[in-house]
């Protein structure tokens, strides 16, 4: 398979390293480090999409950020 990668970048964050790839058709995000650590983190990130989604659910009215963060993830999670 050819690579269309058209810039990246890694980068060191405590023990993990990120690599951030441009491609000709979007954005690849790789995280290396514990796979227990990472669970743990991605665990406690769903558990705050969920909170944004009632919280959006029952009428309140989210700040900017968390705003844009949940219509990303409802972008991002359609299959």
């Amino acid at each position: 398979m050819e690579d269309n990668v058209m810039k990246e970048t890694t980068e060191k964050l405590g023990r993990s390293e990120v690599k951030i790839e441009g491609l000709t058709d979007g954005y690849r995000i790789t995280v290396k480090g514990n796979e227990q650590e990472l669970k743990q983190k991605r665990r406690v990130g769903g558990a705050f999409i969920n909170l944004l989604k009632q919280l959006e659910k029952a009428g309140y009215r989210l700040p900017f950020p968390f705003s844009w963060i949940l219509r990303f993830w409802n972008r991002y999670s359609r299959p």
